[in-house]
């Protein structure tokens, strides 16, 4: 599994299009890009230095980036705001270019969980994902509602991007896939659905652990993420990149990760946690199945993951 053309070539026009932004504002010239932390269609993230400081700076794309970068500044302002200086906090922000479509935060010095969980005992790796439940718990105390959920958009988007995938051996699981979320929709079609004003990609490399806080770095401007999303992306991520050894799994991620993260969430009610976690696992696997950026030992996990969420004999919640 390797990245496909049509993503390297987004890579490389954003890339460009911060180029060409630096050339024409000074500001903005400062920032010396060292890595790219995420990528999606909407948007880039780079990793580099502001003044000789660690930052980390969001290039909005597509026609309406300037709005998205206004609706990322607020959002960066409003978690702020709510969270402070306690233990929990997020990346705050230096400064932003809604034209250009950038926003700029600060880089915490410190650990991301997703290396900090590496070779640790079980005690150790379930105190560290308490941690980010917490996290994510306080930020849904800040911003949260309930909606009824609608399902066949992400299910219809994730056929889609199955769809799309080029080995013959993936499209089959990909395709199996899609067939297990339709037959999921049904248990989360017209509940409620706990949204929060959160991270947007909230996963186990975005989130860092200081000398005294818990910091949440590339946050996305995502318009009301459900909280089982979230969750389910970080849950995933963790599976992929550093499996718990010994670990047994449910529908596809390992059960006591599960526990240890979703302990502090108090604010999510248990059928979401039953119903919409599960459906939304699915999700997250069919988008890093169709992402294909995966080589080695981590499309093994991934393929791994997938089979177990496909032969669950159980039902169809957590």
């Amino acid at each position: 599994m390797t990245r496909n053309l049509s993503e390297m070539e987004h890579l490389s026009d954003a890339a460009e299009a911060l180029g060409d932004i630096r050339a024409r504002r000074p500001a903005i010239a400062r920032f010396h890009s060292e890595a790219v932390l995420a990528h999606t269609g909407a948007s880039t993230v780079f990793r580099g230095r502001y003044d000789e400081a660690g930052a980390i700076l969001t290039l909005a794309l597509g026609t309406d980036r300037r709005e998205r970068a206004r609706r990322h500044q607020r959002i960066l302002a409003r978690l702020g705001a709510a969270l402070g200086d306690g233990r929990y906090r997020v990346a705050p922000l230096i400064d932003a270019w809604p034209g250009e479509g950038v926003t700029l935060t600060a880089d915490p010095a410190g650990e991301a969980l997703i290396e900090a969980v590496d070779g640790a005992d079980d005690d150790t790796r379930d105190a560290l994902l308490g941690e980010a439940g917490h996290w994510l718990d306080r930020v849904t105390a800040a911003a949260h509602r309930q909606v009824a959920f609608g399902g066949r958009q992400w299910v219809r988007r994730a056929r889609t991007g199955l769809a799309r995938i080029a080995s013959r051996d993936d499209r089959a699981l990909g395709a199996a896939l899609g067939n297990r979320l339709e037959a999921l929709l049904p248990t989360v079609a017209g509940r409620a659905v706990t949204q929060a004003h959160g991270h947007g990609d909230f996963s186990p490399a975005h989130v860092v652990r200081t000398q005294d806080a818990i910091v949440a770095i590339a946050v996305q401007p995502s318009h009301w993420p459900p909280v089982t999303q979230e969750l389910a992306r970080f849950l995933v991520a963790l599976q992929i990149a550093r499996p718990r050894p010994g670990g047994a799994a449910r529908f596809g991620v390992d059960g006591a990760d599960h526990d240890a993260l979703l302990a502090p969430v108090e604010r999510l009610p248990r059928a979401e946690r039953a119903r919409h976690l599960p459906f939304f696992i699915g999700i997250e696997l069919a988008d890093r199945l169709e992402q294909a950026d995966l080589a080695g030992p981590e499309a093994d996990r991934l393929r791994d993951a997938i089979e177990h969420f496909l032969n669950a004999d159980r039902g169809p919640t957590l």
